[in-house]
């Protein structure tokens, strides 16, 4: 449903360059590099479950400056009501107003302390932060589902450090109350440094945009306004 971020312009009209540079280091921080064939991590594992509903971590890939990995969330009924239409909003954070509370709630711990989680965060068009390139960002990728199985993507930067790695996660909205668990850090640190850089970084090359004219009626009002480019006030010939 929801594909990654992109970047489309990283500077405005009258914007200076330090305000360029920092919207450039953003997106980069918002998406895995292009760059990058990353390396699989042999970890799937079980976050959390109740009778009614499972969370799994599984298909972790990890680049040099971070991860990339899944969620499968699986329900054992298939949600009714408003809540056909608000599960998937309610998992990849794009849910707001009265159902804003019940959220799905997604951290993660480094071994050293830090820690992350998948709100409180800019979202597409926001500022970029003054911040330390070392501060965790936990980013929702592509996802989608629906029925009784979903699946969403995050990106998590930078790599995290060789120890254990706490992902902690809750959902109110499915009765699933806060729960941790630690994956192995060191394995996920090791394949980030095997990762292949195929070539140096570049930020994108924009071009200019310029939207395709339609086929237009011969001789009628629409065939007179595109080659005149502007509405006349007199009648159609």
């Amino acid at each position: 449903m929801l594909g990654h971020m992109q970047s489309h312009s990283i500077g405005g009209p009258g914007g200076d360059e330090s305000s360029a540079e920092r919207m450039l280091a953003f997106a980069r921080r918002m998406n895995p590099p292009e760059n990058e064939i990353p390396v699989a991590v042999p970890i799937s594992t079980l976050l959390a479950r109740t009778d009614d509903i499972a969370i799994a971590l599984i298909d972790v890939q990890a680049h040099t400056v971070g991860l990339r990995f899944d969620l499968a969330v699986r329900l054992r009924h298939e949600p009714r009501g408003s809540m056909r239409h608000k599960s998937y909003a309610m998992l990849n954070h794009y849910a707001g107003g009265e159902d804003a509370d019940q959220q799905f709630l997604l951290g993660v711990e480094f071994a050293d302390g830090r820690t992350v989680t998948n709100f409180g965060h800019p979202g597409f068009g926001a500022t970029p932060p003054d911040e330390d390139p070392e501060k965790p960002s936990l980013s929702p990728m592509g996802g989608g589902g629906g029925g009784r199985s979903y699946d969403q993507s995050y990106w998590l930067t930078p790599l995290p450090p060789a120890g254990p790695l706490v992902v902690v996660c809750a959902w109110s909205a499915f009765d699933l109350p806060e729960s941790r668990t630690v994956v192995d850090g060191a394995a996920i640190a090791e394949a980030g440094s095997r990762a292949v850089v195929l070539w140096p970084w570049s930020p994108p090359e924009e071009e200019p945009f310029e939207p395709p004219t339609p086929r237009v009626p011969e001789g009628g009002w629409f065939d007179r306004v595109s080659r005149v480019g502007q509405v006349t006030d007199g009648p159609l010939d």
